[in-house]
């Protein structure tokens, strides 16, 4: 049968498009799939990541706290533990949820922080029935041996979690490869007939394809600043946005590391002492203020726990406010924990700083008491051995540690002269702020 050229013309269409439309399908079907892929990476593997960190970060908060309860005896350090002891529990069920694979680890781990929560439960007993020297054996023994326990097993779920995310990365490149290869092959059949459309869908498809694979290996590698380039509105626009989005994502959790106050959001311990080390490695003039409240203790025993987180979250906002007013992008931040900040900032500006943080103190403190406590100038409330006694207002107190007058060699060097100064200044009746006027020699 003898065809017209029309007819030859025609039916080379039909098989162009048969061809065009096998190649649209197949890869259209790749990377729906490759977008799933992706999508649970970012919705599942990632964000169980992000509850692992917040997992660890619950467990390093029942022991900061557990150790406070122990040197000190206050309740609302015992509260504070249990109230981050249902947020791990509460972590764990939500991950369990997430990854079922994780089951048989996160059932571990229950036990082992049950277990930990039992001898915190006999510590407090201890403490309260004054047998205080086995109540510190508890701690350093058995307590301590379940931390640790329980962190080793979140370090396990951790690297299991990443081995399945490093697989669905390494199942995403390798999917990649093979719509490209099966797309390259049917684009070449098709190529035959001469058909322009087909050249340029393989095109198309080719670019596409190879710049989704280089960001695949990209991200594995670890490297989350190459970003695929791909215009349009289809589904590889779509993949292209989801590993912007993973890209992201991956960032802010490596940002996480940082231990943040879950109060105030403020940088903690760890970043304060990364801080501080990097200054004085780069031996960097600066002033170490410590920031603490005076009588506090006794405002949260007769106004309760919620009013003293009022004052510390608001205290917060006093010292980022004036951070931004006055100081600088290069000031520093932090909170240790309780009522202890941390701000580092020059030499120059530590005087109108710490001025500025007493007045704003002093005149926004009265807010929080009652109007009859207010108006007799104190409270009455309870000391450290459970005695009734008298508290005046609140007030602050700032020690503070300049290293353009002080030789400092490492951290703890910062440490403890702050903590001799706190002392010290905690002796006044006002609010004020110590300055370690003695050079070294």
């Amino acid at each position: 049968m003898r065809l017209t050229l029309r007819q030859q013309i025609f039916f080379g269409y039909i098989l162009m498009v048969i061809f065009t439309l096998i190649v649209g399908i197949y890869a259209i079907w790749g990377l729906m799939e490759l977008n799933q892929v992706t999508s649970e990476i970012i919705f599942s593997d990632m964000a169980v990541g992000e509850k692992i960190v917040k997992l660890t970060d619950c467990i390093q908060a029942q022991d900061l706290y557990e150790q406070r309860f122990l040197t000190f005896g206050q309740a609302d350090s015992e509260n504070l533990f249990w109230n981050r002891s249902r947020d791990f529990k509460s972590l764990l069920s939500d991950i369990g949820s997430a990854q079922p694979t994780l089951k048989n680890p996160i059932e571990n781990i229950v036990s082992y922080h049950d277990k930990y929560d039992q001898l915190f439960a006999k510590e407090v007993s201890l403490i309260k029935s004054g047998n205080r020297k086995e109540a510190v054996e508890v701690s350093s023994a058995a307590l301590k041996d379940g931390f640790n326990r329980i962190l080793s097993s979140i370090r396990d779920i951790d690297i299991k979690n990443k081995a399945r995310q490093n697989e669905q990365i390494s199942r995403s490149g390798t999917l990649g490869e093979r719509v490209l290869m099966v797309t390259i092959i049917l684009s070449a059949v098709s190529f035959v007939f001469g058909i322009l459309f087909a050249s340029l869908l393989t095109s198309h498809l080719t670019t596409a394809i190879n710049r989704l694979k280089a960001a695949t290996h990209s991200i594995r590698s670890g490297n989350f600043d190459y970003l695929p380039e791909i215009q349009g509105a289809d589904e590889l626009a779509d993949l292209a946005i989801s590993f912007k989005e993973m890209s992201v994502r991956l960032k802010e959790l490596e940002v996480t590391n940082l231990d943040a106050n879950p109060l105030t959001k403020l940088p903690g311990n760890l970043a304060i002492e990364k801080e501080l080390l990097t200054r004085l490695n780069d031996t960097e003039k600066f002033s170490f203020c410590l920031v603490d409240l005076d009588n506090f203790k006794a405002f949260n025993d007769r106004y309760g726990y919620a009013r003293g987180s009022d004052v510390i979250k608001w205290l917060a906002e006093v010292l980022s406010g004036i951070k931004k007013e006055i100081g600088t992008l290069h000031d520093f931040l932090g909170h240790i924990g309780g009522d202890d900040f941390v701000i580092i900032c020059s030499p120059e500006r530590v005087h109108a700083i710490c001025n500025k943080i007493i007045e704003e103190f002093d005149r926004g403190i009265v807010n929080f008491y009652d109007p009859d406590d207010l108006k007799k100038g104190f409270i009455v409330s309870v000391d450290r051995n459970d005695n009734p006694a008298i508290f005046g207002i609140m007030t602050i107190s700032i020690a503070v540690v300049n290293t353009d007058r002080t030789l400092i060699r490492e951290p703890k060097e910062v440490a403890l002269k702050v903590t001799e100064l706190k002392q010290y200044a905690k002796t006044f009746a006002k609010s004020l702020y110590i300055m370690d006027r003695r050079r070294s020699r």
